[in-house]
């Protein structure tokens, strides 16, 4: 093979990865789908609007603390069950809480409690 031709094998094997990589499987860099509030749960999202990180939780959890992409970083919830939503100043013995009840949502929260968020509970 010339090396006229060998550079344009080169090419032509370097334009086929680069397709190859633009073909990848969308899916594997989708991401996680977004929580869906049900019957039972309290669901926070990182964003406001019910967008961004997700995660539920439910009373029969007991206490939770909340997953790091939400630790003081809740910008929005839905409770379809009472709760507590739990500040620690310092653990045990001092603490900040808000009661939730079945019904209660905020489609922008970050700026109130849901930045302080750290875990969430049966009761205060």
């Amino acid at each position: 093979m010339t090396t006229r031709g060998t550079r344009i094998a080169t090419a032509a094997g370097a334009i086929g990865l680069v397709i190859l990589a633009c073909a990848a499987p969308v899916s594997a860099a989708a991401p996680q789908a977004p929580a869906v509030s049900r019957a039972g749960d309290i669901c926070l999202w990182s964003d406001s609007d019910y967008t961004g990180a997700s995660w539920c939780w439910n009373p029969g959890n007991g206490y939770v603390d909340v997953p790091p992409a939400l630790h003081d970083n809740v910008g929005s919830f839905t409770a379809h069950a009472d709760g507590c939503f739990i500040n620690w100043i310092h653990v045990p013995d001092r603490k900040e809480t808000r009661v939730v009840r079945d019904g209660d949502y905020r489609k922008v929260y970050k700026d109130d409690f849901g930045g302080k968020i750290d875990a969430v509970a049966p009761s205060c």
